[in-house]
């Protein structure tokens, strides 16, 4: 798997990786790809080329390209907490959690309640391992993921 993450501010390349071990291989993308700020979309425009629109405005937090296996995170799309590095952190990972169960549904051709099943299940995971997440971005406590 290919991890394109440039900036590195928010995520090094070891904590995705080792985020990522925490889920079933069904469940891994061919690429992941970062965008912590809006202007790392013109250094790696070819997958959001179509969705841009809503990217720039921040109204999408991550997309799955099934055709291609790639998933984009938009960091800088994550500000329902205020724009505190953990909070962003937080976010942008159960939105990586939302994207690999669209990976997973693809894979195994479930179309059923897609959305609602992908925020139930990264709500569910980002919950029940909390205190490894923790562990792997090293905070100092535990998080945990409300929906509304």
């Amino acid at each position: 798997m290919i991890i394109i993450n440039k900036r590195q501010h928010y995520f090094k390349e070891n904590q995705i990786q080792q985020f990522l071990k925490l889920f079933q291989k069904d469940y891994l993308p061919k690429t992941i790809i970062i965008y912590e700020k809006r202007i790392d979309l013109l250094k790696n425009l070819m997958p959001v080329f179509l969705d841009s629109i809503p990217i720039i405005l921040g109204k999408t937090e991550g997309i799955f390209y099934p055709l291609t296996g790639v998933i984009c995170i938009f960091v800088f799309s994550e500000n329902d907490d205020g724009d505190n590095k953990q909070s962003h952190q937080l976010y942008s990972l159960h939105t990586l959690c939302h994207e690999l169960r669209h990976r997973y549904q693809s894979v195994h051709k479930i179309n059923n309640h897609e959305e609602l099943d992908a925020d139930k299940f990264a709500t569910k995971f980002m919950d029940s391992n909390s205190s490894k997440i923790r562990k792997i971005m090293k905070w100092k406590d535990e998080w945990e993921i409300e929906e509304y």
